[in-house]
């Protein structure tokens, strides 16, 4: 809980570098996360080119926290491993190998940002050009990494009022 209660979006960080190691732990932090019918459909492009960061700054206007990232990772699906293909389930598996990896991150001491991709047309059809994504090979979304420049307090966010009982709106745990 403490990992998970830690973890923030980071929009700033130092000039240290992430290391090639902390980068294969957060994907191997992402390829442990579950897919649907065990597809593994994901990609990971390790992204150190600030030239593509850049471009992405230029169709995502709240990517500035790219300028100073000192490493990301681009996460896509390759459509052509789904065992449902046209269901669109890489999009939750894809997700859940980013949440691992945010996680990872912090627990590393690094600090991280999701910034969305998918569903933005703009934004995929940068990523594929800037990545040389082949046909079928879709981005979800990319992960700013690098050392914060400010340490931030563990929050907890609970919100006991957006908890049911088996009904919307049957208050549960009073």
């Amino acid at each position: 809980m403490e990992t998970i209660f830690k973890r923030r979006s980071v929009r700033k960080y130092t000039d240290t570098a992430v290391s090639d190691e902390q980068l294969k732990q957060i994907i191997k932090a992402g390829m442990a996360a579950p897919s649907a019918k065990n597809s593994q459909e994901w990609i990971f492009i390790v992204l150190r080119d600030p030239a593509i960061y850049q471009k992405f700054s230029e169709v995502h206007v709240n990517a500035f926290a790219m300028k100073t990232a000192q490493a990301a990772i681009l996460v896509c699906a390759d459509l052509s491993k789904e065992k449902d293909p046209g269901q669109g389930w890489w999009i939750q598996d894809c997700a859940a190998a980013m949440e691992n990896m945010l996680l990872e991150a912090t627990d590393l001491g690094l600090g991280s940002l999701w910034l969305g991709v998918h569903p933005k047309e703009d934004r995929i059809a940068c990523m594929k050009d800037v990545c040389s994504l082949p046909e079928g090979v879709e981005p979800l979304g990319i992960m700013a990494l690098g050392e914060p420049t400010k340490s931030r307090e563990a929050i907890d966010r609970y919100l006991e009022d957006q908890v049911f009982l088996n009904t919307y709106g049957n208050a549960w745990g009073k």
